[in-house]
């Protein structure tokens, strides 16, 4: 082989180990997305969601997001979701009547992965939970995150009062609710996408 075509190998062996670096760098550095369909605007509601701390324990007839959306996909998972507005109806503390109201939006909802003892749920959490409590001669306020699952067979979103990161401040409630104490959150939120009136099925990367 003459000099010059010993050149022209060199260099056509280098770009294509150079060109196979670059697909394999690319391909390393791929994400995987999880998926959601249908998406879009969505509703949800729950009935008898509960808020339990160590001394007193919140009741609820129901409580309804009236304002949210399902993302279409996300590489991570992070902000599957988002709660622009939630409301609950007809809460009481030992049978006195309380107010339960948002004090900062949006919330998110964060899927985190398969459930490992049931392939229809996916795990996750909520997060940038703000809320405020108001009842008679007692308010505190609710701030953090939740745990649970959201499960594709029945479109319900469960916080199954997991976790140790909801926590009470600015408490003024006779000893029932004082700043630090962390609260548990129970509820069944069944989905609905606006547009179809069905439920969203969460897709795993």
């Amino acid at each position: 082989m003459n000099t010059l075509a010993r050149r022209a190998a060199i260099v056509v062996t280098a770009a294509s180990a150079a060109l196979g670096m670059a697909v394999t760098s690319a391909s390393a550095g791929t994400t995987s997305t999880w998926s959601a369909t249908p998406s879009g605007a969505y509703t949800a509601h729950a009935a008898y969601p509960t808020l339990d701390v160590p001394f007193a324990n919140l009741e609820c007839d129901s409580s309804d997001v009236s304002s949210g959306t399902v993302n279409a996909s996300s590489s991570t998972g992070a902000n599957m979701a988002t709660i622009g507005n939630i409301s609950f109806t007809n809460c009481t503390v030992g049978g006195l009547d309380f107010d339960v109201t948002m004090t900062a939006t949006p919330w998110t909802i964060n899927v985190t992965g398969v459930n490992s003892s049931n392939a229809n749920r996916v795990n996750g959490n909520v997060t940038g939970i703000s809320a405020h409590i108001e009842g008679f001669a007692c308010s505190a306020d609710f701030t953090g995150k939740v745990y649970g699952y959201y499960d594709n067979s029945t479109g319900d979103l469960v916080i199954d009062g997991s976790g140790t990161e909801l926590v009470a401040s600015n408490a003024d409630c006779l000893g029932l609710v004082n700043d630090d104490d962390v609260a548990s959150f129970n509820a069944s939120y069944h989905v609905k996408v606006t547009s179809t009136g069905t439920s969203p099925v969460i897709s795993t990367p």
